[in-house]
């Protein structure tokens, strides 16, 4: 078993020789490295003083050609208040085909006017495909499936379990 002084000096010395490595690399300043971290989002004006609709996807590119998503959504208007959460895998098939998947948990923040947040989210998973039609412009097509009874469903969708969904998706 390492002792704390042991354990410390060993990760001080470890960090050390990583900066006299990195140090010794060769450097071109005029070469701009890019982030493998994204930040994407999009917000709808505001048409009344209620309602509001977002998103947001922040994404890290662990290897080449696969992206690792966490994914947001608010959705407010007078009679519904959502809010969902999840994760997403992409996998690049072809030049603009990629394979999703993932996981998601949507609350009912309105909970039918009880004046507090459902405590039980609904959770999904969800396999799909994603095609970029033009530059900006992509169609998402993905099947969701609910993993887990809840007692409420999504908006206009009431009494349906599985689903297909389809969406566009713009770059601005």
């Amino acid at each position: 078993m390492f002792k704390p002084p042991f354990f410390l000096t060993l990760c001080s010395l470890l960090f050390f020789g990583l900066i006299l490595q990195a140090q010794n690399q060769p450097s071109n300043s005029n070469t701009i490295i890019e982030s493998p971290i994204y930040i994407e989002g999009f917000n709808y004006p505001k048409f009344d003083k209620l309602s509001h609709y977002g998103w947001f996807n922040i994404g890290y590119e662990v290897f080449d050609g696969t992206e690792l998503q966490v994914i947001g959504e608010h959705y407010r208007r007078y009679d519904a208040d959502r809010f969902s959460l999840g994760t997403q895998l992409r996998q690049k098939i072809s030049e603009k085909l990629y394979l999703i998947g993932g996981y998601q948990k949507e609350w009912d923040l309105y909970n039918k006017g009880r004046g507090y947040p459902n405590p039980i989210p609904r959770q999904e998973i969800f396999l799909g495909t994603d095609y970029q039609v033009r530059e900006n412009m992509f169609m998402e097509v993905k099947m969701v499936h609910p993993i887990k009874e809840s007692d409420f469903y999504s908006i206009g969708l009431e009494g349906v379990r599985t689903r297909l969904e389809m969406g566009t998706r713009l770059k601005f």
